[in-house]
């Protein structure tokens, strides 16, 4: 007996009807989506590919375990018992730091072959005499190329190729430093020719170490460092010891990808879920505009069921194809984009594209979760009324609907509006949502290039001098004008961030700002603003701050918070400095100058602080990121005028009829608009001044948020004029879709109000 055919879901031919009826609607929302994963994704297969390859250059390239400096030269031998007994391989890794005619600082190395060896991007090493090889970041940022000329105190080098140091991804002069500086710092590689007439006076006797277990645990490893400090503590002079783990020059890369993938996933799920309303929005409409038709389709037999399956197929399948050509056009145009993004920022070793699971699993499979479950969310629960109720057209689930009361004294217009605004309260609360994120964005990419000036400005204002002298050795100068003062590295011991402790006088001539709050004369000190912004220290409270190369700690009572937003920072009186710190009652560290002193001697000079040093941070996220700004704030702006062209869109089709009856009334198309657009610009209007404040808000709690994961601190900053700017961005973007629906409020015919009159 030969079975029936299954009889094909009548259902099926609809999809095709309502996507042709929709057209424009699901045109905008496929390509919101497809741009939106296409740049997802796009910049999660350039982060995951240059991180993969990041992560592999420590085994490809020997990137030493830790690193530490000697006052002189070890003799030979010396580190055979401490090899041997600790199982690790010690590498000479001497270098020297010169200065270019324009001021640069140029880190030079010898080449190097066998711990933190060099990728070479572009040219040849150094072979000969007068040949130098330089970081590719530093040359992009100042326009060498391989053969031109570059000249370092007085001596003219030809540049002979581009390269990519392991140990130097993030370009970090003092591991101390806020932020890297690809612009005015360099390492380079010199021939043994070159580097063999550096002056011994001139050299940093460095060397770095390797563990023979290559897959020590990262406590393992912390030992081990701890055991090797140890070791050279009682056998030598150490001026500077560093684990891999806090080296930031070779960490900071790899902590920066990491964040920015969990940031640009969690923006890519707050758009998907926007999306996933207004797809939510828009079919529970059809559900009511459609409601008889249910009715019969229920009582003709179909399922809930396959009326909710029904309803999210055309969303799923149009979101499932946009997420498929976004990643296509991610994984291939728009990754090259954000390669180039973080190779102007880090300095990379070569890399090759990475097919990654994870990214389809990112910027595919979870976002469609989404979509799908919020879709399933709403509809199902529209879909839960019986079918009588569908066919008499009452989907209210309070029972009928008391009218609310709106005063007669209110003019009739304004009483219509209101009617428009209370019938749609759904999609207007989905509006007022889509308008925060989209302020939240905007307001991500406007803000940063303002307070990055701010920042600027106001550590150019409290600057302590023109040039900060840290000496290896007191030494005098003739200068009458400089400034002694104390200076101590310690760590703050909660969160184990590097804080620069000032011993001054004061009296003093140049802490002006800080000397007007009074030096603490017993064991009180003053904090920095940024210090205090960071960890939320308050007068009274007490800080504690740890030495880096031994458990010692140093308890303090915190007196007054000083306007010093160049650093975290600590000041207190220089009597207290010298007897907290074991110092001689003459000991100092550095001098304070508005000029150059010509009378100390580089050999004695660790190194200068001048203005650039204090606003590297401030440079460097301006050269790396101004490319984005722009970005994210078209990307908000767009957001906007889709939410609004969206919603009201749909608060029009479900007015329809009553707009067609306007003009039977004889109100011509611009009154009819001006009754139903005027609505929808009053609550955006209300909900853009209203999201601004909610914005800046949440903009704080996140900015702060992130300022933590990093060392230093940049103040939160929103200039007045954001404000002004956000909100006309928000006023044009919405006639310029209030014009478009104008037009759509004119084609709606007359006869409209005769159709579909149960």
């Amino acid at each position: 007996m030969n079975k029936p055919k299954k009889v094909r879901n009548p259902l099926r031919k609809r999809l095709f009807r309502e996507l042709l009826h929709d057209f424009g609607k699901y045109v905008v929302i496929f390509t919101f989506i497809f741009a939106t994963i296409a740049m997802v994704a796009g910049f999660l297969v350039s982060d995951i590919s240059l991180k993969t390859a990041y992560d592999e250059s420590f085994e490809e390239y020997n990137v030493e375990d830790g690193h530490f400096t000697l006052l002189t030269p070890a003799e030979d031998g010396f580190f055979d018992g401490m090899e041997r007994y600790y199982k690790v391989k010690v590498y000479e890794n001497f270098y020297a730091d010169r200065e270019a005619d324009d001021g640069d600082a140029v880190r030079v190395y010898r080449l190097r072959k066998d711990v933190n060896r060099t990728a070479l991007w572009e040219g040849d090493y150094p072979s000969g005499m007068g040949e130098i090889a330089i970081d590719r970041l530093y040359a992009e940022n100042n326009g060498y190329s391989v053969g031109d000329t570059m000249i370092i105190e007085g001596r003219r080098f030809r540049v002979s190729g581009l390269v990519a140091l392991t140990d130097y991804s993030a370009l970090f002069k003092n591991n101390t430093d806020m932020m890297f500086d690809a612009k005015q710092f360099t390492v380079a590689l010199l021939s043994d020719i070159d580097f063999d007439v550096i002056q011994p006076g001139e050299m940093k006797y460095c060397y770095s170490w390797t563990n023979d277990d290559r897959a020590l645990s990262a406590d393992e490893c912390k030992q081990k460092a701890e055991d090797i400090m140890d070791w050279l503590s009682g056998r030598a002079i150490l001026t500077d010891f560093l684990r891999r783990a806090d080296n930031q020059a070779i960490q900071f890369t790899g902590a920066d990808m990491g964040g920015d993938k969990a940031l640009i996933t969690t923006l890519l799920y707050v758009v998907m879920a926007v999306m996933a309303f207004i797809f939510a929005v828009t079919t529970s409409n059809t559900i009511e505009q459609e409601a008889a038709v249910i009715g019969t389709l229920r009582a003709s037999g179909y399922s809930r069921g396959e009326l909710l399956r029904h309803y999210i197929a055309l969303p799923i399948i149009v979101s499932m194809i946009a997420a498929v050509l976004g990643n296509l056009a991610g994984y291939t145009v728009l990754k090259k984009y954000f390669a180039s993004l973080y190779l102007h920022s880090y300095s990379l070793t070569p890399y090759h594209t990475v097919w990654s699971a994870e990214a389809f699993w990112l910027t595919t499979v979870i976002p469609l979760v989404i979509l799908v479950t919020v879709n399933l969310l709403v509809v199902s629960r529209k879909l839960r009324l019986s079918p009588l109720r569908f066919l008499r057209r009452d989907l209210s689930r309070r029972g009928r609907k008391r009218v609310m009361h709106l005063s007669h004294r209110l003019r009739f217009l304004s009483r219509f509006r209101l009617r428009v605004i209370f019938q749609n309260v759904p999609s207007y609360l989905t509006l007022f949502l889509g308008i925060f994120f989209a302020n939240l964005l905007l307001l991500f990419g406007i803000m940063m290039a303002p307070l990055l000036d701010n920042f600027r400005e106001t550590v150019m204002d409290s600057k302590i001098a023109n040039y900060q002298y840290i000496l290896k050795a007191p030494v005098s100068t003739s200068d009458a004008d400089a400034e002694q003062y104390c200076l101590n590295e310690l760590l703050d011991k909660p969160s184990k961030e590097e804080v620069m402790v000032y011993g001054i006088s004061p009296d003093s001539g140049y802490f002006r700002n800080i000397s007007e709050k009074s030096v603490p004369a017993g064991d009180e000190i003053l904090i920095s603003e940024g210090y205090s912004e960071k960890y939320g220290y308050l007068p009274g409270d007490e800080v504690t701050l740890k030495e880096k190369f031994s458990s010692k700690s140093y308890s303090f009572r915190v007196k007054e918070i000083v306007h010093y937003p160049a650093s975290l920072a600590v000041f207190m009186n220089d009597d207290l400095f010298r007897r907290t710190f074991d110092k001689d009652d003459d000991d100092f560290t550095g001098y304070l100058t508005d000029r150059r002193l010509t009378d100390v001697k580089d050999a004695y000079i660790a190194s200068v602080i001048t203005e650039h040093d204090l606003v590297v941070i401030a440079d460097q996220l301006d050269d790396s990121m101004g490319l984005v700004f722009p970005i994210i704030g078209g990307f908000a702006t767009l957001l906007y005028m889709l939410m609004i062209y969206m919603l009201s869109k749909l608060i029009l089709e479900k007015n329809a009829k009553s707009i067609s009856m306007t003009k039977i009334l004889g109100y011509s198309g611009r009154e009819t608009g001006r009754l139903y657009i005027s609505p929808t610009a009053w609550v955006v209007m209300i909900s853009l001044v209203v999201t601004l404040p909610l914005a800046a808000i949440a903009m704080r709690y996140i900015y702060n948020y992130y300022m933590l994961q990093m060392k230093g601190w940049l103040t939160f900053f929103i200039a007045p004029a954001t404000y002004a700017r956000m909100l006309l961005i928000g006023v044009v973007s919405y006639f310029v879709v209030s014009a478009v629906q104008y037009l759509r409020i004119r084609r709606i015919p007359m006869e409209q109000a005769l159709k579909n009159n149960e």
